[in-house]
């Protein structure tokens, strides 16, 4: 007797998921399933697609063997497109399935219909169901992070004692898309997203910023979807996934990832002429206000980045300093940073006044965190510094900029005395201060290659070839006067790192 797959023709072979089953009058076992379509030429079955649609099939099993697949008319959509089975009094039976009406130019949700058909009567015998055990095939596993249940714990035990206030350092991804956004066919369905951030991740929070044009939330009923969705993965104390979306407006304005607190918030369509203005956020900022929301823009230094024209702190508190699917928007040469001179580094183009450190110059408050985009796992994460583990204490420690970017569980506890109070990575000492001594304490889950501290622009002390844990202090020592920064880089010598958001200071 062959497989499921087997009884399949080659070009339905892989690619299939979302299985239903149903038996008919007759006792015949019936399956419906999705299989992925690619629709661009040239290319391999078995490559990751940007572009493809899911369509559902219909096939019977009469205890022998399979029968050929019948295909559904008009079931192109995503991957999880619902579908199932009805029977009637007289024991026929009945599939329904969801359709988005997607073209094959686009691929995008165009409208949402609901079909129904009655399965054909096959009139073939149906046999006995002989069962056999399951031959399992030897899976092979490379552990790349065999610390990782021990790291997790470890940074989710870790506690920030400061000024009378405990805080807990919570591990997110604020960038992800699935096969809802135009670009994100490749990255899946949002449930498996979901659980993987749950489950193989172990991620504390997920900000899901799939993008609000070519189909996704400016479209009233994909925004309620979406944040739906939202609702039905929150589990209370464990995993917070928070409301949002991408508006993907691109250099000079920037692409951006807003996130609100509540849900049943509309996106903010992309406005007239707001591709040619000098401002890169036209009316964003007071939508954000209005709706008590906040934006992260990512990638600032490629073709989907900013020239800094613009920022609001109140409401733009972040900046992915890194992205998993790219590089680090740092500086030019920095660790994983791309540079002019090669263009292979160039993951996303190349546009140097995105840097953060050309926001930084120009007096921006802006912390840090770093998120994933598409396919990448766990090598981006958003490290927030909060009081309370809800969807508000998240985003109110983000206002607070909070938060540190790393690529691995690695725990960067920063903080600064200044006039006899002490301060998290993020904030703004008040007035002058003096008396200035930056604390720091890395627990790396590797030996520690390097780590600086940098002021503005410059590199002021380096500790290099540490163990995997590292504590020091720090006094500046020369004669400065005026606002300044200072933040913490961390690498490793597996390659891994970490960023802290800086903390502003205005020495006498």
């Amino acid at each position: 007797m062959r497989s499921f797959e087997e009884s399949l023709p080659s070009d339905l072979q892989d690619f299939n998921d979302f299985p239903r089953l149903r038996t008919d009058g007759d006792g015949r076992v019936w399956a419906l399933f999705r299989h992925r379509h690619l629709r661009q030429r040239e290319v391999p079955h078995t490559a990751a697609a940007h572009r493809a649609a899911w369509e559902t099939y219909a096939t019977a099993f009469d205890g022998r063997e399979w029968s050929g697949p019948i295909p559904l008319p008009a079931t192109a959509g995503r991957s999880d497109a619902g579908a199932g089975f009805s029977s009637s009094p007289d024991g026929s039976l009945y599939a329904a399935w969801a359709t988005d009406n997607r073209i094959y130019d686009d691929y995008l949700y165009e409208q949402g219909e609901v079909f129904a058909s009655r399965l054909p009567t096959l009139g073939r015998p149906v046999f006995p169901a002989q069962f056999k055990s399951r031959d399992r095939d030897q899976l092979s596993v490379f552990m790349k992070h065999p610390n990782e249940q021990e790291d997790v714990a470890r940074i989710r035990a870790y506690e920030i004692n400061s000024n009378g206030k405990a805080y807990k350092i919570y591990r997110g991804d604020t960038h992800r898309h699935t096969e809802y956004s135009g670009d994100g066919n490749n990255d899946g369905a949002q449930n498996d997203t979901y659980r993987y951030a749950l489950d193989v991740a172990e991620l504390d929070y997920l900000g899901m910023s799939e993008h609000h044009n070519s189909g996704g939330g400016n479209i009233e009923y994909i925004n309620w979807l979406l944040q739906q969705r939202v609702e039905v993965f929150h589990v209370a104390g464990r995993f917070v996934p928070l409301f949002g979306y991408e508006r993907g407006v691109g250099y000079p304005n920037g692409h951006r990832n807003i996130f609100f607190g509540k849900r049943g918030n509309p996106t903010f369509p992309d406005q007239p002429n707001e591709r040619e203005t000098s401002s890169g956020a036209v009316g964003l900022f007071d939508y954000l206000k209005r709706y008590d929301g906040i934006s992260i823009p990512h990638t600032p230094a490629t073709g989907m980045g900013t020239d800094w024209r613009d920022n609001d702190p109140e409401v733009e508190p972040l900046v992915e300093i890194y992205q998993g699917d790219r590089v680090s928007a740092e500086y030019e040469g920095a660790p994983k940073a791309a540079t002019a001179d090669d263009l292979t580094n160039q993951a996303g183009g190349f546009r140097p006044k995105g840097f953060v450190w050309n926001a930084w110059a120009k007096g921006y408050k802006i912390g840090v965190q770093a998120s994933s985009d598409h396919l990448s796992t766990h090598i981006s994460y958003s490290c927030t510094i909060a009081e309370e583990f809800t969807r508000e204490g998240l985003l109110d420690a983000m206002r607070k900029r909070h938060n540190y970017a790393a690529t691995d569980n690695i725990v960067l506890d920063y903080r600064m005395r200044a006039g006899g109070r002490e301060y998290l990575q993020g904030d703004i000492v008040p007035g002058q201060a003096s008396d200035v001594e930056l604390r720091v304490k890395v627990l790396g889950t590797a030996p520690v290659k390097q780590v600086d501290v940098i002021r503005g622009q410059d590199f002021v002390y380096t500790l290099q070839n540490q163990p995997d844990s590292v504590e020091f202090r720090f006094v500046d020592k020369e004669s400065l006067s005026g606002e300044t920064h200072y933040y913490v880089r961390v690498q490793q010598a597996d390659g891994q790192m970490a960023w802290s958001s800086p903390i502003w200071v205005t020495l006498p």
